[in-house]
């Protein structure tokens, strides 16, 4: 497997919700840049493909909407 680096794009999140990602998706940062919230995740899996839709699949279960995906890590993330 490989270890893909997204972000997914979604509306202000507050603690709580951000709390929830992090239990559900131990893979993730949320944080925000020029006032957008994001979702990055570091996420194991066969393809891109593959784990773009579990990442997406798990914040639609905890009622967040993805808005759009990102390919690019913001610079305050990148390592």
């Amino acid at each position: 497997m490989r270890t893909y680096e997204f972000c997914v794009i979604v509306p202000p999140l507050d603690e709580a919700t951000a709390d929830a990602i992090y239990g559900l998706c131990p893979d993730s940062s949320v944080g925000a840049n020029h006032g957008v919230d994001y979702v990055a995740f570091d996420r194991e899996a066969e393809t891109l493909e593959e784990a773009i839709r579990s990442a997406v699949s798990e914040l639609r279960r905890l009622a967040v909407k993805p808005l759009r995906i990102e390919l690019d890590v913001p610079d305050a993330l990148a390592s």
